[in-house]
């Protein structure tokens, strides 16, 4: 044999390579099946309601303000309860966990908190911490603020 044969293909060499791919292709078809022209649907997994909603703010700053106005016109925010001035201004975050709350009844969550006493948990209410605004948006009193989260922590062991 030559050199120069060695470097090329021979008739009968083409014809094998070209026999084994059409044979490939043959195989591939058979085993894959043949091409449908039909489009394959998906359904689609949210709709644009489902997440709009979900990009929704839990609460706007309209919101939080119309709740101080009636808080403050109304005068009556001496005279609610714990629990209704918790639904007054930290429901919203406190119930689904917003921004990383702890949520109400959530032991574990509150746990790492209690750790550093009632006055630190007020006192972090009052200033604000995270992404929550002092007094949690509110204008309530210091003393509001703590019976809020006594009412907090005694709903959440």
């Amino acid at each position: 044999m030559s050199e120069a044969h060695a470097d090329t293909f021979s008739p009968r060499e083409i014809t094998v390579l070209v026999g084994l791919l059409l044979a490939a292709v043959i195989i591939g078809e058979v085993l894959i099946g043949p091409h449908s022209d039909e489009p394959v649907v998906t359904e689609p997994v949210d709709t644009k309601e489902d997440i709009a909603m979900r990009l929704k703010p839990v609460i706007s700053l309209d919101e939080m303000l119309s709740n101080m106005t009636v808080a403050s016109a109304a005068g009556d925010s001496a005279n609610k309860s714990p629990e209704q001035l918790y639904q007054s201004a930290c429901l919203a975050c406190h119930n689904t966990g917003a921004a990383g709350a702890p949520k109400l009844g959530d032991a574990a969550g509150w746990k790492p908190r209690v750790a550093k006493g009632l006055d630190e948990l007020v006192s972090s209410a009052v200033k604000g911490i995270g992404a929550m605004p002092p007094r949690g948006g509110s204008q309530y009193s210091d003393d509001q603020i703590r019976s809020i989260v006594e009412y907090i922590l005694a709903n959440s062991k």
